[in-house]
């Protein structure tokens, strides 16, 4: 029985809820389950273990879950989830996994601005050192003199530059917030 999508039926237990909450409980399994293999067993069908009914019923690598939570832990959630980026459940998933947290999106672009514009001045510096090898090639060394300072600073800002992408690396490879 191959099925696109997921049938859900609500049910009005009339006065048996507590005894049949009570029988699920029993078996250790949720009232879902226990109504699923009812309804198996009324069709006739021989009872089947919970991950044969999952599997004949479809099961699917995301599901939907809804959760209730008081009003301020919702609202962290969501708080959390949007400032580092995620979906909901993108981030209860990596809570549940404990599964490394990414860096705060603003501080990833925050990151991301840096190191740009660390790139972009080393792009800068090369452009003034291609200049410079010109006009040494080419003999005016009295035009030389306007690239002095930029040559002297070059293994400071060439440093500078790869401290940002070491801290970037470390910190993205070492980033572990549960």
């Amino acid at each position: 029985m191959a099925l696109t999508s997921r049938d859900r039926v609500g049910v009005d237990l009339r006065g048996i809820g507590d005894a049949a909450r009570a029988a699920a409980r029993a078996r250790q399994i949720t009232l879902a389950a226990f109504a699923r293999e009812a309804l198996v067993e009324a069709m006739g069908r021989p009872s089947s273990p919970p991950e044969v009914i999952a599997f004949e019923f479809g099961r699917v690598e995301i599901v939907k879950l809804t959760l209730r939570l008081r009003e301020l832990e919702a609202e962290a959630l969501i708080l959390n989830a949007t400032g580092l980026g995620l979906s909901y459940g993108e981030y209860v998933g990596r809570l549940v996994r404990q599964a490394p947290l990414p860096m705060p999106a603003a501080e990833r672009a925050a990151d991301r601005a840096a190191l740009m514009a660390s790139c972009d001045n080393l792009a800068a510096l090369s452009v003034d050192l291609a200049a410079l090898m010109r006009l040494l090639r080419m003999g005016k060394s009295g035009e030389v003199e306007k690239y002095r300072r930029r040559i002297e600073t070059v293994d400071l800002e060439i440093r500078r530059h790869l401290d940002r992408v070491s801290a970037l690396i470390a910190v993205r490879s070492s980033t572990c917030r549960h």
